[in-house]
This record gives C-alpha cells, structure tokens and sequence, in this order.
C-alpha cells in the first residue's frame, strides 16, 4: 500500500518534507480561499485532460450541451442558449454521465434501474444499447482511447470496467462505503473514486491489480495544542478531476464533531460553536514518482459538489451547491496558484459544470433545471437558460429541497451549516457529534422519516415539525417559518430509502428466520414497515439512559451504529461489541448464524 504523504498546513508540510521547500509564498488571497501550502503542480500548465475521462451530470457539446437531470431522471440536450433539443427518459435519481464526442455517445448511469444507458446523440436521443450493472450506479468515465467504460456502485460497492462496445464485464474491485465521483487519468494508468462518509479517495491501478490504494484526505486538525486540539474528518468527497497525468483535485468537508477552546468544549450545539464545524476545502494531490503529495485550500463554497477544468487556460471552476456559486481558480495546475472570481448565481443549485471550447462554464442547475452559460471576462456575464421539465417532486417537496440544500442563517449560525451538511445524499456523514455532554451519531434519513416518530436518539421531539426545530435551534439558525419547516418535512418524506446490495437470498431467508424467532427477539422492538416500536427503552448507556429504537431501513448503508456510534459494523452489532448491551443473547450464535442475521440485516 502507498502511503501517502499528508500536508495539512505550511509548517506541517515543510516539517514532513524537504523537497516541499520548495512551495512558492502566495499573495494573500480573499477570506473565501486560503491556500495551506503548494507541494503539488508544476512552472507550466498541466496538459489538457478530456472531459470524458470525468464523471459529471453535464457535457459540453459543439452547439450546446448534454445534462442529465436526477431530479426529472431525463437526459436533455439543449442549444448554445440552454433552450431544450431533445430529451431522453432514463429513471428518476439518474446517476452521472459521460459523453464520447468522437462516437457520439453519452454513457449515462441509470441509478434506480442498475444499468449502463449508452446513448446515441444526434438530432434526437436514442438508447443503443444498455449494459447491466451492480446495484445503483452512479459515477462514470471513459478511458482515454474510449474502449472502456468505468462506472461506481453504490448499494454493490464496487467499481466496474466494461468494454464500452459489447458491454462484456472486464474486471471489477471492491470499493468502500458511499462511493460517488470517478476520474481517470489521461494516461490510462490510473483512477480516482471519491466518497461522501470514508475521508478518503481511492486510487485505482488500471493497468495491472485493479487494486485500490486508500489515500487519505488531509484535514488541518491542532493536534499540537492541547488547549484548543480538536478531530477533523474529511467527509462529502462527490466529484474528483485530474488535471494532467499526475495532479488531481477533489472537494470535500473538514467536520470537526468536537471543538475545544481555551482548555475547554462547549457541548450545547454541533461541534461546540467555537468556529464553523465544518469547512469546505480542496485537496490537490500529487501523483508522481509511487507516492502521493497533498495539500489543501479552504474556499466559501459550499457542498462543493462539482468540478471542472479549462485547461486551455488552466483554470479551475468549483460549484457550492449550498452558497449557490462558483469559485475559479487560476493557474490551477501549477505552482504559481491563485484566486480568481467568485460568481453568485440565482436560484440555481449548481451540480454539473462542463467547459465549452469558448472558454465559457456551462452550469447544471438542479433546483431550477436549467443549463446558464458563465462567460468568463473583465466582467463575467451570467446568460440563465429556460427550465427543460417539470420537477417530479410536488411544489412544496421541491421548496423542502432547495431548503435541504441551501445554506442560511435561518438553519445555522451565520449560515455555516445547510441539512445536507451532515446529510449529504439524504445519507449521514458516519461521524458522532459531542451534542449537550453526548455523543450522538448522525442518522440515516432517506426511508427512515415517515411512520418513526417520535424523533432523536432520546425520543424527545414527538414529530418530525418538532425535530427540525429543535434541530435549527441546535445549529444556532434562527429557526425556519411554519410553511419552510412543513416543506422541509415534506421533503424529508419523499425520500426513498437506499438501495440493498446483491446478497445471497437463502442467506436473507435463514436471518430473517433468526430475526423473528422468540430466542432473539429483534422483531419484538424493531417491528412493522419501519422496523420500529416506535419507544424508548433503557439499555444501560451511560450518555443516554433511554433511547428510542431506531428504524432498521436502509442498515446496510448507516453504519457506524448506536446512538453514539460505537458498534463500526452489523457484526459488531450482532458480537455485542458497541457500548449498548442488553437487547438480544447473540452469544449462542454460530459464526453461520451470525453471517446469515448480518444478510438479512443488510436487506432492509
């Protein structure tokens, strides 16, 4: 395994390395981009990387673009002004997309229906064939010569290479949890998976093994000052692009669950309150001569969602879904790095950024489904296309939506956080947060709102109105009117529950047996279509003394589990090796046994 070479700030980064000495002193840039060091890029532009090598929801095309929407679940190709050409069904919560310009062919991961849609793209959009996948695809690129396709799985955690003419399955690894973005380097040797909950990204050898190095992102924790030393975790990884063979860029969260100041914590709301809990950033990494070189820049967007590079003018555009903007930054591939503009779109949501061969972004806004153009210049001009559909969520499940993702001061204090903060993808970042002297884990919320009431890890709020109240007074926002929070509920409600992985369905039938039966008892509190009694019940916690019980939907893509987090896998679970005791005598069960309650808990 590589190890890589982490540097979190300046002096760390000198202090690991000398050849970092190297590094060239920056002006000082806005408060919206601190840059923590350079021990990446070269004196000259990288070479140009095509698009395709990139998963993304949107394409730059000759006379315009190609965007498939998760919300509508349709692919569109618009004209230069973002008016509809075409449009093409593939299924609601579409994964991502990759367009080869030389075939005219766009790859598109259908997320709910586990396959590849391959695409002809003409005067109108035709399906040429599909290639089926493991359960719910979502990133996906091409390699360079276009002969392979590679796609993430979600649900099957694994990242897949087909050949892209017949479909036939080339080879496959194993990837972690909550795989999302996929990048492959413009010398075919290598590829990059992002994650939302592991705080790492994967580097794929797509020349020999297959097999992934973990390399971890950087987070700037004071490790070194008692008084004010905290634990950050990177969390959030969605997109990830290479710029070059050997320099790649990937966005993500700091989160820091626990902050201390002054010798002491403050434990009334997220992370303590001292300074933002979690800060967005970029992780430059260097991948030359077998070893990896990183350093991070903090930027002001927020939910970093998005990436693209120009590299005819080496300029690196970064979309805040949450802040509504994109950031550019110049000379990105080199050391001579610096700020660029900062652009402030209206009611947009960016989630897809393309290059046009212009020079111009095109910008997938997925609150308003509409392709803008951002004309970069002296004065950049911003040109908002029409709306390609209708939502398919109801009005006020699209305004709970928008609220999700948005960050403002009526969630959080100075408008630091957003819902999707901790939440990214309806899911949880995997981290327990030091909330009034406890320790409680975010929870899973796709499937799990509707019919689980009351709500928290203590039961305190009856309904789910409750919870998102108290929730906002937490995050210190001043709190959401009564129509904001009953769309935000109403939202929360409409998610679908995650997807289950391929399991072994005899496997599945002996848990479920186990699950039910009088010795284990599990089906007696964690009963119905929830999974949940629906009470509270003591279990010997020290920091919670009665907890409710948790939904089990979706098990299989929540872990850590308990209240606090202490139980790292369903095995852990079942070996009664978390801090909760108490519930069901697994004690007798056979390692079989054991593997067979695991299955079936992982079909829920």
């Amino acid at each position: 395994m590589r190890r890589p070479l982490i540097a979190a700030g300046l002096l760390g980064a000198l202090a690991a390395s000398p050849a970092l000495a190297e590094m060239v002193a920056l002006d000082p840039l806005p408060p919206s981009f601190e840059l923590a060091g350079r021990p990446v890029g070269g004196v000259k532009p990288a070479a140009a990387t095509p698009a395709y090598l990139t998963s993304s929801r949107i394409a730059a095309l000759p006379d315009g673009a190609l965007v498939i929407d998760a919300d509508s679940g349709n692919l569109f190709r618009t004209d230069r002004a973002g008016k509809r050409v075409a449009q093409l069904p593939i299924g609601n919560n579409a994964g991502l997309l990759a367009y080869d310009p030389a075939g005219k062919l766009a790859y598109v991961a259908d997320r709910a229906g586990s396959r590849i849609a391959v695409v002809g793209v003409g005067e109108a959009l035709t399906v040429k064939r599909v290639i089926k996948t493991p359960v719910e695809p979502f990133g996906i690129a091409l390699s360079p010569d276009r002969k392979t396709v590679m796609v993430t799985t979600i649900a099957d955690r694994a990242l897949v290479a087909y050949d892209s003419e017949t479909g036939k399955e080339r080879w496959r690894t194993a990837l972690g949890r909550e795989p999302r973005g996929l990048a492959v380097s413009p010398d075919g040797t290598r590829a990059l998976v992002a994650y939302l909950a592991t705080g790492t990204v994967d580097e794929i050898d797509l020349v020999e093994t297959h097999s992934a190095d973990h390399v971890a992102l950087a987070t700037d924790s004071n490790v070194g000052n008692t008084a004010t030393a905290t634990t950050s975790f990177a969390r959030g990884a969605f997109a990830v692009t290479f710029m070059g063979e050997h320099e790649a860029v990937v966005p993500f969260q700091r989160e820091t669950p626990v902050q201390i100041a002054n010798g002491s914590e403050n434990t009334g709301s997220y992370g303590g309150g001292f300074e933002p809990p979690i800060t967005h950033q970029l992780a430059f990494l260097g991948l030359d001569h077998g070893r990896t070189r990183q350093v991070t820049a903090t930027i002001g967007q927020h939910q970093p969602r998005a990436l693209a590079w120009d590299s005819a003018h080496d300029a690196l555009y970064v979309a805040g879904l949450g802040t509504d903007s994109i950031l550019q930054i110049k000379n990105a591939s080199q050391v001579s790095i610096a700020f660029g503009t900062t652009q402030q779109l209206q009611s947009c949501g960016p989630d897809g950024l393309a290059v046009d061969a212009d020079g111009s972004v095109l910008v997938w806004c997925a609150f308003s489904r509409r392709v803008d153009r951002l004309e970069v210049g002296k004065e950049n001009k911003v040109a908002a296309g029409a709306t390609l559909a209708p939502s398919a969520m109801t009005d006020k499940q699209h305004d709970g939506y928008v609220l999700f993702h948005t960050a403002q001061r009526q969630v959080s204090q100075n408008g630091a956080l957003a819902c999707a903060s901790c939440h990214p993808d309806g899911r949880d970042d995997g981290l327990s947060w030091r909330i009034e002297k406890r320790e409680l884990q975010t929870p899973l919320l796709a499937g799990r709102v509707v019919g689980t009431h009351p709500y928290k890890w203590d039961g305190g709020d009856p309904t789910l109105r409750d919870s998102l109240t108290s929730t906002m007074k937490r995050l210190g926002g001043t709190g959401l009117a009564k129509d904001q929070t009953d769309a935000l509920a109403a939202y929360l409600e409409s998610l679908p529950a995650p997807r289950t992985p391929t399991l072994d369905g005899t496997a599945v039938a002996r848990g479920k047996q186990l699950f039910d039966s009088a010795e284990l008892g599990c089906a007696s509190c964690h009963e119905g279509k929830a999974y949940t009694d629906q009470s509270k019940h003591k279990l010997g916690s020290k920091t919670l003394p009665e907890a409710d019980t948790p939904s089990l939907i979706g098990l299989a893509a929540s872990a850590p589990y308990y209240h606090d987090g202490s139980a790292v896998t369903l095995e852990a679970v079942i070996r009664d090796r978390g801090s909760i005791h108490g519930m069901a005598d697994t004690t007798k069960l056979s390692d079989a046994q054991a593997a067979d309650l695991t299955a079936y808990l992982q079909s829920l």
